[in-house]
């Protein structure tokens, strides 16, 4: 059972990693706190992740999953503190058990930037830059959309926090640029030094990149009603079909993967590829999908919860199309509810009112996944984690199919579900289409094409 802080400490225990950023960002979720609570006070226990550990390799050459939350998450569980602020990128699709993301900050901006050498300070495009100039990046996902769109261009790697990875630049002599996600450089009030912003037919951007999630126990009730105060529902949805398109894939910082997402008044839109290694193959799907303006819950038909005034754990669970396993009691799911917010499937919380749209947002990022499945996505990336990989946490997995480049590239959608090896239907198991109808392709539009390159990039400051 949950204390009420009120009677216990009005002191919270907040989890950061160590570097400026993650330091940043933590302050930024807390300063937003205490805009709304003065009088709470906030403890940061500062910890060091693996990932911070490992300098001497690329991300996708150490593998493995949760190189930047794994520490914070172990002292959640055994709640030395009370929340951790991640950049949501950070932050694998399969939480461990008994924790869930409270809230989603905000997004800044989320695109892939450039930072030059001095000497190139005048360039205003990538193409301007002299053949075999060298980019400082250790994602895979860079390098081969880079690779495909500016074969001239050359990749070296580079690892460190933002300080270092800049004094790198500017004092080796060994890079002409490096590549940077455009939302840490601006919120440390670096903007200055970007010379170049990447636009969708250069650079496809990371999951969840340029968004904070602030990860706590799902049963510590007073923790996310606090939480839901800064969560940005419009962020929100488009992450959570970014990372369920991203599970659907068992995708990660091993394969080189790239997403694009819009939330307007017309709909959702979100994009999303899967790239070869070299960049030579690129698979890509685009859906549009309609958001209802009102999705009321707890207007619900009232004689199934008439007794309690609440639901029972095999009542949230149907409704959220699960078998019924609940690793929350059933006082803080009561608790949740009474504050009109859901732990959602997708492992985030949300209003109760607005479970729809969180559902329309997963079964997008479902059927982009499945239709470039379709398509071959699966043999292109397990012959990208084939590619040497030395995962410090458990032995890498071996490719098990390994179709020709031209089977992969043009292959085309067929109809139909997915095959009985999905994560979504595996052992059975009841999925969103057994209880709610299925957005199909007649109500929302999907796109099979790559978006087409029209102009290169141009310096934006």
């Amino acid at each position: 059972m949950t204390e009420d802080r009120s009677s216990t400490s009005n002191t919270i225990n907040v989890g950061s990693r160590c570097s400026e950023l993650a330091l940043c960002q933590t302050n930024l979720v807390i300063g937003m706190l205490k805009d709304k609570n003065p009088n709470l006070n906030f403890n940061v226990i500062k910890m060091t992740t693996k990932g911070d550990q490992i300098l001497d390799k690329a991300l996708n050459k150490i593998g493995g999953k949760s190189l930047f939350t794994k520490e914070l998450e172990v002292a959640l569980d055994d709640k030395r503190v009370d929340f951790v602020v991640h950049s949501l990128k950070d932050l694998p699709t399969t939480l461990p058990p008994g924790l869930t993301i409270g809230a989603v900050i905000k997004r800044h901006d989320p695109r892939d930037c450039v930072v030059l050498h001095t000497k190139h300070r005048a360039v205003t495009r990538l193409s301007a830059l002299p053949a075999g100039s060298v980019l400082g990046t250790s994602s895979l996902r860079r390098i081969a959309q880079l690779t495909r769109n500016y074969p001239d261009l050359k990749f070296e790697n580079i690892r460190g926090n933002l300080n270092t990875r800049l004094r790198k630049l500017d004092q080796d002599n060994k890079y002409d640029g490096i590549v940077l996600a455009a939302a840490g450089i601006e919120r440390l009030g670096w903007k200055d030094r970007v010379n170049l912003y990447l636009e969708k037919h250069d650079m496809m951007y990371a999951v969840s990149q340029g968004a904070m999630a602030v990860e706590c126990r799902e049963d510590d009730v007073e923790t996310i009603a606090m939480l839901a105060e800064i969560h940005h529902q419009e962020t929100a949805l488009r992450v959570t079909a970014e990372r369920v398109f991203m599970k659907e894939l068992n995708g990660g910082c091993s394969v080189p993967l790239g997403t694009w997402s819009l939330l307007d008044e017309q709909g959702l839109c979100v994009s999303g590829a899967v790239f070869s290694v070299d960049g030579k193959e690129m698979l890509y799907c685009e859906r549009n999908e309609m958001m209802p303006s009102n999705c009321p819950f707890l207007q619900l038909p009232t004689s199934p919860f008439a007794s309690t005034g609440f639901l029972s754990h095999n009542q949230v669970d149907m409704i959220h199309g699960q078998l019924p396993k609940l690793t929350s009691d059933a006082h803080s799911v009561k608790g949740l509810l009474s504050n009109k917010i859901i732990l959602h499937r997708s492992g985030m919380c949300c209003p109760t009112q607005d479970v729809a749209k969180y559902d329309i947002a997963e079964q997008c990022g479902k059927q982009i996944a499945a239709s470039l499945i379709r398509k071959g996505a699966r043999e292109v990336l397990e012959r990208a984690r084939a590619a040497g990989i030395v995962n410090v946490n458990e032995a890498p997995n071996k490719c098990i199919k390994n179709a020709t480049t031209s089977e992969v590239a043009t292959s085309s959608e067929s109809s139909g579900k997915l095959d009985n090896e999905t994560p979504s239907n595996r052992d059975g198991v009841l999925t969103l289409e057994d209880v709610i109808p299925v957005v199909e392709d007649n109500s929302s539009s999907s796109v099979a094409e790559p978006p087409c390159k029209k102009s290169k990039p141009t310096s934006l400051l």
